[in-house]
């Protein structure tokens, strides 16, 4: 810890315990303006203290959530030579390209270990254009009812991402519709997963991960997991993190936190922007597994947007169970030909300045050969790629 310029602390384990908020989506929409200020408040709680939250009462009917689960077992049970098929096209997009990823053909922690996760992306197109942004959507020929079975509960929870969204923009005591512009042709972008056994695939260990620590690049991702636990999140370290002084005692009933020092704890850079310096409590909290409800997290496009208010969820995946892991992700980022930049509203005050410089939200498409110019160029990177010449 001395090596990156951190103080720990003791804190309570109130840190830890602490109830993450769980949003009721029926009071948003019928509880009146009451309902909507208390959870625009549980939202608040939710990005200062937590780094995520939880959607019950969502609407998305049963039956769309069951087809969506059956079908995501049913394609990674496919022989291998019928998920290649759809393999994603990596030269066209280094992140989400729609398409297939085989096991350990992803790696969001450069400083670990590849992913030991299968995916399939695939997407909905912007507005009414009729392709989708990264490319079409590689379908597998062996299973020609994954569309049909998939992308009902795709389109169900990206509505309540727009929702969300509104609910967002009040929290930072702003017009329900603020992002409204930047996500007016959302890039909608389905990830459907699995994470083996670690006793199913040779030559596992103890650091081989499910999927390592990153940040998601866009606005809102709404998961779900399936069947089984494993995602966990390193909370933000909120302003009360640095007015504790408590002691440990001997009954264990304490957590450590970092203080950060002059070196920003996590990682330096972003996953995708690299000019982003997060601060957060020292301990992966796991996040509690209910089928059921929606696990909402925030990327770093939203971040930008709100100019820092909003951290981006740092998080990953642990799966030492005995069986395979499912879960399916719904990001909804902004805009691609969009400019993300900190809201005009969030820099009204003569204090106020914009931490960041304007991005296209596109960047997350940037080609493998334009990531080495750029580093040539400027000295920067892109997911990781910062050593490419």
């Amino acid at each position: 810890m001395a090596k990156r310029g951190m103080i720990c602390l003791a804190a309570c384990r109130l840190v830890q315990s602490q109830s993450v908020p769980v949003i009721d989506m029926q009071q948003w929409k019928t509880g009146g303006r009451s309902a909507r200020n208390h959870i625009a408040e549980q939202v608040a709680e939710a990005y200062e203290e937590h780094g995520y939250f939880y959607v019950r009462n969502h609407g998305v009917e049963a039956e769309v959530t069951r087809d969506a689960d059956e079908a995501t077992r049913l394609f990674f049970d496919l022989p291998k030579r019928d998920k290649v098929i759809s393999l994603a096209d990596k030269s066209r997009a280094l992140k989400t390209a729609r398409g297939y990823a085989k096991l350990r053909g992803e790696q969001l922690d450069i400083s670990g270990k590849p992913d030991l996760k299968e995916v399939l992306d695939i997407g909905l197109p912007l507005g009414h254009d009729t392709a989708t942004y990264l490319g079409p959507n590689p379908w597998p020929p062996a299973m020609p009812g994954l569309q049909n079975a998939t992308e009902p509960y795709l389109r169900a929870v990206s509505s309540v991402g727009v929702d969300l969204l509104a609910a967002l923009a009040l929290s930072l005591n702003l017009p329900e519709d603020a992002f409204a512009d930047i996500f007016n042709e959302p890039l909608v972008i389905q990830r459907l997963m699995r994470y083996p056994a670690k006793a199913s695939v040779e030559g596992t260990g103890p650091d081989d991960l499910g999927c390592g620590a990153h940040y998601d690049f866009g606005g809102l991702t709404l998961l779900r997991q399936v069947d089984a636990p494993g995602l966990q999140v390193m909370p933000p370290a909120s302003q009360r993190h640095h007015l504790r002084n408590d002691t440990c005692d001997e009954s264990g009933g304490v957590d450590k936190i970092v203080e950060i020092g002059k070196v920003a704890y996590s990682t330096v850079q972003g996953t995708f922007f690299a000019d982003l310096h997060n601060r957060h409590v020292d301990s992966w909290v796991p996040v509690k597994f209910d089928h059921q409800l929606l696990v909402v997290t925030f990327g770093e496009a939203l971040q930008r947007l709100t100019n820092g208010k909003v951290q981006a969820t740092r998080h990953r995946v642990v799966h030492d169970g005995a069986e395979a892991r499912h879960s399916i992700a719904v990001f909804l980022d902004p805009n691609p030909h969009k400019e993300v930049a900190a809201l005009p509203e969030l820099l009204a005050g003569s204090q106020d300045r914009a931490m960041y410089e304007p991005r296209i939200a596109g960047h997350k498409t940037v080609l493998l050969a334009a990531v080495a110019a750029l580093q040539k160029r400027h000295g920067v990177g892109y997911l990781g790629f910062n050593t490419l010449s």
